[in-house]
């Protein structure tokens, strides 16, 4: 018996305003993603594809249509159904990072495991563990003022994996980065996706940066343009 894809809008929608100041950010979508894959969505600005991550993260819902969860519609989940999802099976990745001024590393990884009730002890282990898998072992106790914006985007993604979710949603994770940072920070990623088989899905708008990707999904004008394989990286995944 198949499994249901882990993602998949059917006919979205997502609509702002009425009559004349009506905007459709999504027109009709269908999209699925399944578990383990790794995509980038692109496209301009009011494209679509930042509606599509926050319905994807459960932070908008759609206005027609329906959003399936590991083959679970969304619809008739209220707000705190929605809320735990986010809480147990979904990772954020920011492109202004989100950390916590004058608060250690650790202490901005542990922020997940505090909302979940977590005993002290345990949140210290598994955010330890996390800041190991991003190669930040030492920083512990370091501020966001003591790191540099790579190391920042690290304790970021370490925040976001620290719960063990199935999809790491990544807003332009990237954007505020050079690229020799960019570039450490995207195998990074490929390495969760390739090791540790969390689904990532990617907003950017630059070409180097969603060449790292399995797959690229183009949206223009609310609408899917174009849904291609990217083969090229497949070497890098295979490393």
């Amino acid at each position: 018996m198949s499994h249901p894809p882990l993602i998949e809008f059917r006919q979205v929608s997502k609509i702002y305003g009425r009559g004349e100041a009506e905007i459709r950010a999504l027109n009709g979508v269908d999209l699925k993603i399944e578990a383990h894959e790794f995509v980038a969505i692109m496209g301009p600005s009011g494209s679509g594809k930042s509606t599509t991550m926050n319905i994807i993260g459960c932070l908008d819902v759609p206005s027609k249509g329906e959003y399936l969860f590991q083959g679970i519609p969304t619809s008739g989940f209220g707000r705190n159904q929605l809320t735990l999802l986010r809480r147990h099976m979904l990772g954020f990745v920011f492109q202004g990072f989100n950390l916590l001024p004058r608060t250690s590393a650790m202490e901005n990884v542990e922020l997940p495991l505090v909302y979940r009730g977590m005993e002290a002890g345990e949140r210290r282990k598994l955010a330890r563990e996390a800041l190991a898998r991003v190669g930040l072992s030492g920083r512990e106790n370091h501020t966001t003022q003591e790191l540099s914006g790579g190391q920042q985007q690290r304790v970021a993604i370490a925040r976001a994996i620290v719960t063990s979710p199935a999809v790491l949603l990544a807003d332009e994770p990237t954007g505020n980065l050079d690229t020799k940072t960019s570039m450490e920070i995207m195998d990074l990623m490929t390495s969760l996706n390739r090791d540790q088989g969390i689904t990532v899905i990617m907003v950017t708008h630059e070409n180097d940066i969603a060449a790292y990707a399995r797959r690229i999904i183009r949206f223009v004008d609310g609408r899917m343009d174009s849904d291609q394989p990217n083969p090229g990286k497949e070497a890098i995944h295979a490393l």
